[in-house]
């Protein structure tokens, strides 16, 4: 088991006034990560990894999953990532160069806050361009 230290630097300087946010988070009992780069064709939806009651590849177990990066790196073209559970999908626009976080492995869709939350069943993104796109991901679980 691992301590995994996570660390976010935000930094500006606005109106000749210099601004900076340091957010550290400590996640205890790590034991597995899995950081990949792969490439997205155009035109089509990749599944970049699932969650089930087993690992396998791609696969990890919603109740071990503890964090969650995926990075763009593409320069030029955005990529709609879809996070999808048994019953509902949230898509997010990831512009290029940036980075979009999960911190569980549960969603909802329901703005009704006495609703159940759901295990998400798999993240998948699709070029928003023509291109191919390079994403990186990196999952920290238990």
């Amino acid at each position: 088991m691992a301590d995994f230290n996570i660390q976010i630097s935000e930094k500006i300087t606005l109106n000749s006034a210099p601004r900076t946010v340091y957010t550290d988070q400590t996640i205890s009992g790590i034991n597995y990560i899995d950081n990949r780069i792969l490439l997205a064709p155009s035109g089509s939806t990749t599944t970049i990894f699932s969650f089930g009651s087993a690992n396998s590849a791609g696969t990890f177990t919603t109740g071990s999953f503890k964090y969650g990066r995926i990075t763009n790196q593409s320069a030029v073209v955005p990529i709609k990532l879809i996070v999808s559970s048994s019953t509902e999908a949230m898509s997010y626009l990831v512009n290029p160069s940036s980075t979009f976080m999960l911190s569980t492995g549960k969603m909802t869709s329901n703005l009704n806050l006495t609703a159940a939350w759901d295990s998400i069943a798999s993240v998948k993104i699709v070029p928003s361009g023509s291109t191919d796109v390079s994403i990186e991901y990196f999952i920290a679980t238990t």
